[in-house]
């Protein structure tokens, strides 16, 4: 479909010239020729609107601006504005190109033209061009380099845009720099690859062969020739997040190994030096990158496993490998390992750093991080439902800095902005309308429309109407139900849409081989006893579950065998195996098992799943990546606790549903499950749960998608 769209989309795009045809003609006619096309097709072909018109406009006037600069500029001479002439034709062809491969999306173009003048006026006035694309992402660049192809400095252009481009992705620059050892910013791409992984570069350093190892310990860098002094040493993955301040005589490696030998005292080294360069503002941000990776990697081995592991023992036993750190030592394991974490390890090192504010604000927390990963944490919070309790120990005034930190200028990276409004729209569901966070998360929202509007920010306009909508909607009665109807009908899932060609729905049901997964499996197993109902078929590796009465439903799910041996992936395996031999496609998926197996569920989910029913702890977190398989799939799952007591009774609600009526109408299911668990005191545990239509982050980004495809 994605194909389709872009064969039909691309001619409308793409004008008759190619960058390396010239125009025969370079008189205002041809360059208004151009505008004109291009402006029309983005006013018909863009779905917003309500962005593109005046961003067509905006385009507009720039261009003639431009335009007429050149035609007026008496310091040229005709062969000069001719080439700039011609360079403003083939930036608007490429441009035009950009979108029609969706390289670039609309919201893009203005910074394309900001880009696109301070480039043209450094070539007339022959200034340093590395500086003016200092802040330049690899594909502005690129199309920068098109545009200004006829000029000398092409070359240097498309060595930046290269440079840009690698540098994004550093984990391959050494294997670039291989190929290309007299690239011209190579010395700059080492020192990107060894901010990334300096690890990476001892391994290089290592090898028997010459090249990039040669320009390694050939460089002057002091980075570097830290690096090349420490290859040799058996410690070095110990002493590599600290090799700016080792550089910089600030510790001896001597010192950082005598602390190493005590897991609590080295991570707080770890934390104490992030935190020390943060607040001195002394060092490249490039090399902060090692120190955070060291102090991932530890919080992990040292403390994220542990906590995991033992998620069947008491607390006291499960946490102790955490007593005696800091909060701000959980600040930043929590932050460091959110998903990693199960969810009742998340909520216990939560409870343990809040402890440490009993008797002092908790406002201090910020005072000491710094604001450092503040977003993060905010979202993590969001998602596991206990922001409201973070806010309520914030004074008004910190509360209020926090929010605004949080909403505020999310549009000025383009490769985060929709991401951050995600984590935006996920803090508006996780604060009850009319508390003292949400009015404040209004009036942020409500001042940055105006901000972006003003300053003619399209991206930001977009994002920050659709945070809007959804801020007004939460709090009304089937406010959610009218957002989705722009994209659909989430409230609804109709049985016809989850069929194969016989009209029978396919449902797979996965289970894991540890001790919960067979109590879980043998519950599940109680729901079908009814022979009169169900046909119940088992094997070595799964069981089938059929439907007699109603319409057809087969469900399959594999047997939850020895997990140590991995009996029961292989069991997965070969159902998987089974109905794909049989051209059965599931359209539903049911995660039975704890959260940290999620991810192995994750990797069986294929395009034909339409409702993904998510049965462990934290679940709403895995919501967002399931979307990106299947844009169109439905949720369900759990922000706090999974629990079989609400599972069970769910997917006998979906099933008995789906072999009963036409379809499911998810507030009438909601409502029947809350009368049910209300009778006997499951419903706070269920109301953890939510319908596929309460997720507002994936509202945020189906919409934001929906607004940016074409006609």
């Amino acid at each position: 479909m994605r194909k389709m769209i872009l064969f039909l989309l691309t001619p409308l795009f793409m004008l008759p010239c190619y960058l390396s045809a010239q125009p025969r003609t370079l008189n205002g006619a041809t360059v208004e020729a151009v505008k004109g096309e291009f402006t029309h097709n983005l006013k018909t072909i863009s779905i917003d609107s309500a962005i593109v018109h005046p961003l067509a406009d905006y385009f507009e006037s720039e261009v003639n601006s431009i335009h007429a600069y050149l035609l007026n500029a008496v310091e040229l001479t005709t062969i000069e504005r001719d080439k700039a002439l011609r360079s403003l034709i083939y930036f608007m062809k490429e441009l035009s190109l950009n979108l029609a491969r969706q390289n670039l999306d609309i919201y893009d173009i203005p910074g394309a033209l900001h880009s696109y003048k301070k480039v043209l006026m450094a070539v007339l006035s022959d200034k340093p061009l590395s500086p003016v694309l200092a802040m330049t992402g690899p594909r502005r660049s690129q199309l920068m380099a098109s545009a200004f192809s006829q000029y000398q400095q092409y070359h240097l252009l498309d060595d930046i845009a290269v440079y840009k481009r690698m540098a994004s992705s550093p984990g391959f620059i050494l294997q670039f720099l291989e190929t290309r050892p007299g690239f011209r910013f190579s010395d700059s791409l080492l020192l990107d690859a060894a901010a990334d992984d300096p690890l990476k570069m001892v391994y290089y350093l290592n090898r028997d062969r010459t090249g990039v190892q040669d320009k390694i310990l050939s460089t002057d860098n002091i980075y570097l020739k830290e690096i090349a002094a420490l290859s040799a040493d058996k410690h070095a993955s110990e002493l590599l997040p600290f090799v700016t301040q080792i550089a910089e005589k600030k510790i001896t490696p001597e010192e950082i190994l005598t602390k190493r030998k005590e897991a609590p005292t080295y991570f707080k080294l770890l934390v104490n030096t992030l935190q020390a360069e943060i607040v001195s503002g002394e060092a490249d941000p490039i090399f902060l990158k090692p120190l955070r990776n060291g102090i991932k990697q530890k919080a992990i081995s040292f403390y994220v496993n542990e906590v995991n592991d033992r998620h069947n023992d008491t607390e006291s036993v499960r946490f102790s490998s955490v007593k005696g750190l800091r909060a701000h030592d959980i600040y930043y394991i929590i932050t460091s390992c959110g998903e990693e974490l199960y969810t009742s390890s998340f909520l216990g090192l939560y409870k343990r750093m809040m402890a440490d504010f009993n008797n002092r604000p908790a406002d201090s927390l910020f005072d000491i991080v710094q604001y450092d990963n503040f977003r993060v944490f905010t979202r993590l919070a969001a998602n596991y439902n206990v922001l409201s309790d973070f806010l309520t120990k914030l004074s008004p005034a910190r509360m209020k800095e926090l929010l605004s930190k949080f909403i505020t200028g999310i549009e000025q990276d383009e490769n985060s902005a929709l991401e951050k409004a995600m984590d935006i729209a996920d803090a508006i569901a996780a604060l009850a309308p009319g508390t003292d966070g949400s009015e404040l998360i209004e009036a942020g929202l409500q001042s940055n429309l105006i901000r972006c509007t003003d300053g003619q920010h399209y991206l930001g306009m977009r994002l920050y109407n659709i945070l809007l909508d959804v801020f007004n909607q939460v709090g009304q009665k089937d406010g959610l139900n009218k957002l989705w109807a722009t994209l659909g009908d989430y409230e609804s899932l109709k049985r016809s849409s989850l069929e194969n060609e016989k009209g029978e729905i396919v449902e797979l049901v996965l289970f894991y081989g540890d001790e919960d997964g067979v109590v879980s499996f043998n519950n599940f197993l109680k729901l079908f006893t009814d022979k009169n109902k169900w046909e119940l078929v088992k094997n070595e590796n799964w069981v089938s579950v059929r439907s007699l009465a109603g319409q057809p439903l087969t469900i399959y799910a594999n047997l939850p065998l020895d997990i140590k041996e991995e009996l029961d992936g292989r069991a997965q395996d070969n159902l998987i195996a089974w109905l794909k031999e049989q051209s059965l496609q599931p359209t539903i998926l049911v995660h039975r098992g704890h959260s940290y197996h999620l991810d192995r569920t994750m990797k069986r989910l294929t395009p034909s799943v339409k409702l993904a029913v998510l049965g462990s702890c934290g679940g709403y977190n895995k919501a967002i990546s399931i979307a990106s398989i299947n844009p169109d799939v439905q949720v369900i799952g759990s922000k706090k606790t999974g629990a079989g007591s609400i599972n069970d009774p769910l997917i006998d609600e979906i099933n008995q549903t789906l072999i009963n009526k036409s379809g499911i109408y998810w507030p009438e299911a909601w409502k029947n499950l809350s009368s049910r668990f209300s009778k006997d005191g499951r419903l706070s545990l269920f109301n953890e749960y939510f319908p596929p239509s309460n997720n507002l982050g994936l509202f945020v980004l189906k919409l934001f998608k929906y607004y940016n495809r074409f006609m």
